[in-house]
């Protein structure tokens, strides 16, 4: 033990490296689970404002699905007609889904909705994988 000097400065080098090699996965769980969050953000963010053009596409033309589901790929080139389904219509009679063909008696509303979906591979969050989008549009 004559030849163990503690108080030296070799000492705090050692201390420092093992605090580091403590807090230094903690960190990187850190930086990885962050890193998730904002992919899903920034992916959600994306899907949202490519639903809202094919939204803003059947305002001038509901009838055309197609023209709809274009307009939400050219919104955002990165997305395939496999992340775009079809534009949905849905028509309700007095809050209770109807025919569109049918008469209603106060007018049926029509609700014209177009999503948008993305899958997602997060290193850390696993339960973080699908981002979506939405945009619901009331036809008259």
């Amino acid at each position: 033990m004559a030849g163990w000097n503690i108080r030296g400065p070799g000492a705090r080098r050692g201390i420092a490296a093992v605090e580091f090699a403590v807090v230094a996965p903690v960190l990187l769980l850190a930086i990885l689970a962050a890193h998730d969050v904002a992919n899903l953000a920034q992916t959600s963010i994306r899907l949202e404002r490519a639903a809202r053009a094919g939204a803003q596409q059947a305002a001038a033309d509901p009838a055309d699905l197609a023209a709809i589901r274009a307009r939400v790929i050219a919104a955002w080139p990165a997305l395939t007609e496999a992340d775009v389904p079809m534009p949905v219509l849905v028509c309700e009679c007095a809050a209770s889904p109807a025919a569109c063909d049918l008469p209603c008696p106060g007018g049926a509303t029509r609700l014209l909705t177009v999503t948008a979906t993305r899958t997602l591979v997060p290193h850390l969050l696993h339960g973080m994988t699908q981002g979506t989008g939405h945009a619901v549009l009331r036809l008259r």
